[in-house]
């Protein structure tokens, strides 16, 4: 994928994003959509998922440096998706409570432990590549989608006072979208990267 069909995807996703909100606001039932595990919710958990997943697959793909902040990347959704999704309001069987609840969660920690070493052990590539890895079309798209989780945030702590908690939900829902947008774009950001590094 070319940097100008990185745009055009962005655009089109950006249009995709608000009109699929425009259509969820003026549903008739939005409580069984903003609930607590409820539809947004959901939706949510599996775009993180999904992200984490396509992730762990494009660093397989990769070399040296850029396959561990592929990883990195992949990891940090796994954080969100935790964040998100609370297993214990499910009836999800016992064995899947142990792997995806508390204490099972801690397990995900020692593929972060991995990830922060090699990444370490290569600082000073990522340091000198700074500005390739910040101005990727992956990295404005993962800084969007972190944008719209503070602004999330701020419905969520009712800094701007609402009735329910749709904006909330939505606009976190939309930061995930642009996570998942971002993962698309990572194998284009990550070859260019490649080819300029120093």
């Amino acid at each position: 994928m070319s940097l100008a069909n990185c745009k055009s995807l962005q655009i089109i996703w950006l249009l995709l994003v608000i009109v699929a909100g425009y259509f969820v606001y003026n549903l008739e039932d939005q409580i069984t959509i903003y609930k607590e595990n409820g539809l947004l919710e959901s939706l949510q958990a599996g775009i993180l998922l999904l992200t984490c997943f396509y992730m762990v697959v494009v660093g397989r793909n990769l070399q040296g440096s850029s396959r561990y902040a592929a990883w990195m990347f992949a990891w940090i959704c796994l954080a969100f998706f935790f964040r998100e999704f609370d297993v214990r309001k499910t009836d999800w069987p016992e064995f899947a409570h142990m792997i995806f609840g508390k204490p099972g969660q801690y397990i995900w920690f020692l593929p972060l432990l991995f990830i922060l070493v090699q990444i370490f052990r290569n600082i000073r590539f990522y340091l000198r590549n700074i500005l390739l890895y910040l101005l990727s079309p992956m990295m404005l798209t993962i800084i969007l989608g972190g944008v719209l989780i503070v602004m999330g945030a701020v419905f969520d702590k009712q800094i701007i006072p609402t009735e329910n908690k749709f904006w909330e939900e939505y606009l976190e829902t939309a930061a995930y979208a642009y996570l998942f947008l971002a993962a698309m774009l990572s194998p284009t950001s990550f070859k260019n990267i490649e080819a300029k590094a120093q």
